[in-house]
């Protein structure tokens, strides 16, 4: 198997999961609900690198909101899924000698970002989405759970990742 033959099919084999693990079990919080899709999130990224992880994370995510009945979501789940995998991923590569728990919460953080600043476009105001910013923060750390339970096993999956110089 080609190195790119290989990483369209881990691409779309992730794409898959995060898909799945957002919407197979779903807690319902005020907002919306609570998954173990972020964990998918952050392995897209350990998995793919940045750009790749990006791409799965963000279409898994979006996919999930839109067949799962929150199409309002689409957009803000692309990019806040996205940049966190980006993120994760891009820290991983960067730095590969650091923990990698260093490197989880960073990403959660802009994506809960990401979301409120949606929110207060979705509901025109600024006090409104603050009582989701705890629910999401709990919704990262169940990612971050899931993605430190599964990356030692996964780790043989993960792509050869390239250094920022060779690029």
């Amino acid at each position: 198997m080609t190195s790119q033959t290989k990483k369209m099919t881990y691409g779309a084999l992730m794409i898959s999961v995060t898909f799945v693990m957002t919407s197979l079990i779903k807690i319902p919080i005020p907002n919306g609900y609570v998954h173990l899709g972020d964990g998918a999130v952050l392995l897209s990224a350990y998995i793919l690198g940045p750009w790749g992880g990006l791409i799965a994370a963000g279409l898994g995510s979006a996919g999930a909101d839109y067949f799962g009945g929150f199409g309002i979501y689409v957009l803000p789940t692309f990019l806040a899924k996205g940049l966190m995998a980006f993120i994760f991923g891009y820290f991983m590569e960067r730095y590969p000698k650091k923990n990698k728990l260093f490197f989880l919460f960073p990403a959660v953080a802009v994506m809960v970002i990401i979301y409120y600043i949606s929110e207060i476009v979705i509901y025109g105001s600024i006090t409104a989405p603050l009582i989701n910013i705890p629910f999401n923060c709990l919704q990262g750390l169940v990612g971050i759970v899931v993605a430190l339970v599964l990356y030692k096993p996964l780790e043989r999956f993960r792509l050869k990742p390239v250094k920022i110089s060779e690029k």
